[in-house]
């Protein structure tokens, strides 16, 4: 059986790289012996397998102290040379640039860029030339979205790029659901709470429809950790006169997660890009999917790769309120177009299961190593 290196910036299910690196490890671990480092081991204990090494590596997400590199190069490289291959699940640049994988280049190396912060660097700052000639080392670099391959490309020349989009655990999210939905319509949006979610967006486009729908929800769940972004927010819900009908939720369990997905009349999040900050593929539209909801997105960002516009959602300009309200409303107003985006949706997460997703990772692995 062959192993592993697997290197992750977090394993926590709160976080799209965990939920990815938790979708991979479940999958990979069936036909390969993992070796797993990780800056945060909040979640590893779902992750039962016998195929399975968990080790804590320093959190390089950013450079807290000198000592932090060379602890995590020296923790590596004692891992590094009992794998076959290495694939680092995170485009952070320090833990690619002190990895012992980019430095040796003995064992085939594998990086999955996700969207903004692998992206931003490649074209400012010290590290711009240092991690494209990095990323030149790899066997592939893995892109969650076309979108995210073409912004890499606008910044650096790579002949090494290839796009396997994100997956879903599409059984997690099918529950029996009977409670009696609530009366009124529902709005849901879930990705923390920072500027290129585009929520500012999206609030005053809910408040156009709630001229209609007076009554509607719009559940915001995320982490409010950016407090001036959170103060913007709360600020527009008073300008708009929506403090009866925005409910901001944080650090809630996927079990609830899911009965709120359940309740919903569609899923909104409407990203902007900001500078290099961009949506980089957009997990949560397939989730929704997944518990047969219509989703909105926007054009211009890697939602375009999770949702194929009038078939299990709508796509809409980037910044505009009223093309995001008249979407909202298309959907709020037609419940059979809202129950075919839906079921589109559940046969469009179908596909994009890890299961399904895995075949890829595995054909990539073997033919850019077994096979040389």
């Amino acid at each position: 059986m062959k192993t592993i290196l697997l290197i992750a910036k977090t394993l926590s299910l709160d976080d799209g790289q965990g939920r990815y690196a938790h979708g991979l490890i479940r999958e990979l671990s069936k036909k390969y012996k993992l070796i797993i480092l990780s800056g945060c081991l909040e979640g590893a204990e779902v992750l039962d397998n016998s195929n399975l090494e968990i080790h804590k590596i320093p959190d390089l997400y950013v450079l807290n102290s000198f000592a932090g590199p060379f602890i995590y190069f020296f923790k590596t490289l004692k891992f590094y040379f009992k794998a076959d291959f290495v694939h680092i699940l995170t485009d952070l640049p320090y833990y690619i640039l002190f990895s012992p994988a980019v430095w040796f280049k003995i064992k085939p190396l594998f990086i999955t860029f996700h969207g903004t912060y692998g992206v931003e660097h490649l074209e400012k700052g010290w590290k711009k030339n240092i991690l494209k000639a990095a990323c030149r080392k790899a066997e592939k670099i893995i892109c969650v979205s076309n979108f995210t391959k073409n912004e890499i490309l606008k910044r650096a020349d790579l002949k090494n790029l290839m796009v396997i989009n994100n997956g879903v655990d599409y059984h997690k999210w099918q529950i029996d659901y009977k409670t009696a939905k609530p009366s009124q319509k529902i709005i849901l949006g879930v990705g923390a709470l920072k500027s290129r979610k585009g929520y500012h967006i999206s609030i005053p486009a809910v408040a156009k429809a709630k001229e209609k729908y007076p009554d509607l929800k719009y559940y915001i769940v995320g982490n409010q950790g950016d407090k001036n972004y959170f103060q913007k927010l709360k600020n527009l819900i008073k300008q708009n006169q929506l403090e009866n009908n925005v409910i901001f939720l944080e650090k809630i369990f996927d079990k609830d997660l899911i009965l709120l997905y359940y309740q919903t009349d569609l899923f909104l999040l409407t990203s902007v890009n900001i500078g290099s900050k961009f949506e980089g593929f957009g997990l949560v539209y397939l989730e929704a999917g997944a518990c047969g909801k219509p989703v909105i997105g926007a054009y211009g960002c890697g939602a375009e790769d999770a949702i194929r516009d009038n078939y299990n959602g709508l796509l809409v300009p980037q910044n505009d309120i009223e093309k995001t309200a008249e979407a909202i409303l298309k959907i709020l107003d037609n419940q059979n177009l809202a129950e075919k985006m839906g079921e589109n949706g559940r046969q469009r997460a179908q596909e994009m299961d890890w299961s399904n997703l895995i075949k890829e990772y595995i054909k990539t692995y073997s033919s850019s190593v077994f096979q040389k």
